[in-house]
């Protein structure tokens, strides 16, 4: 069937900006991640529910909490929103260590929880029920091109404006935590987690954005990037460096997106460019509600 327009031409330059009410970071090594799993003050959690959960799952517990610490949000108060997360290589040591014990042991060497807690959708469920979420709950992409596709995948879930708002987590290892023969992980990595609850911009929103835009970079947002000029692609490194500082940068950061488009992070204007987000301005206050963000 031949359609009457072209589906490139109707999404090239579309824009959603995305209030940041709240973002945690988390960078834990092998050992701290044990001890992570007992903390209480930064997952308020019963060590029970963790016993089984994936180490990024832990990682990405530590940064919503954080995050809802941080900026005084209510816990209780994201019962409608969706919860977006996009792991890399999730569960990849279990697996290994699993299909080893499978080769010997046979069935009865594969624990059954292994698939509730390392498959893709295991941080976003898990996140949906330690904060009581019941709206959409997805696992992204789940390789190095994760990223990208999270982003524009948040976006489309704000820019719907269909949820209040969005919980939008990446977690990942430093260097991968790829599995040696005896099944060990590498010691010496780093689990890394984002964590960003997202609302719809309004115009008078003064706080940090996340605009994502779909299309060719344009000028006002054509900033030079390290060495030869070129834009970065997103990725969970530097998101890291760009939000771990004690504030948040004061000038623009652009990252590029994989199969086109932009990210970019910047501090709200009063009065901003009208786009699709800034249209639904309306919904940013249901969102702040449901949060009960208090400056």
């Amino acid at each position: 069937m031949k359609t009457s327009h072209d589906p490139k031409g109707a999404v090239a330059g579309t824009a959603v900006s995305c209030a940041v009410l709240a973002h945690g970071l988390v960078r834990v090594t092998t050992a701290e991640l044990a001890a992570l799993r007992q903390n209480q003050e930064a997952i308020p959690l019963p060590a029970s529910t963790l016993k089984h959960a994936d180490e990024q799952t832990v990682a990405a517990l530590a940064a919503v909490f954080g995050a809802v610490r941080k900026h005084a949000l209510d816990s209780g108060g994201f019962t409608a929103w969706a919860v977006l997360a996009a792991p890399r290589f999730l569960g990849r040591v279990a697996m290994h260590a699993t299909l080893q014990r499978f080769r010997t042991e046979g069935a009865w060497g594969i624990s059954p929880h292994l698939i509730p807690h390392r498959s893709l959708h295991a941080v976003s469920g898990t996140i949906s029920q330690a904060l009581k979420i019941h709206g959409p709950n997805y696992g992204v992409g789940g390789g190095p091109g994760s990223w990208s596709e999270a982003f524009l995948t948040a976006a489309a879930l704000v820019g719907d404006s269909r949820v209040p708002g969005v919980w939008l987590v990446l977690t990942g290892w430093e260097p991968e935590e790829a599995p040696t023969p005896s099944g060990a992980g590498n010691p010496a990595a780093v689990c890394g987690a984002v964590a960003l609850a997202l609302v719809a911009a309004r115009p008078d929103w003064k706080g940090p954005q996340l605009r994502v835009t779909v299309g060719p970079l344009g000028r006002e947002a054509a900033r030079p990037g390290p060495g030869d000029g070129a834009l970065r692609p997103v990725s969970l490194e530097t998101l890291l460096h760009a939000l771990g500082g004690p504030e948040l940068p004061r000038t623009s950061v652009v990252w590029q997106l994989d199969r086109g488009g932009w990210l970019e992070l910047r501090q709200g204007v009063a009065g901003a460019g009208e786009d699709h987000a800034d249209r639904s301005a309306g919904k940013v206050e249901s969102g702040l509600h449901e949060a009960r963000h208090e400056s």
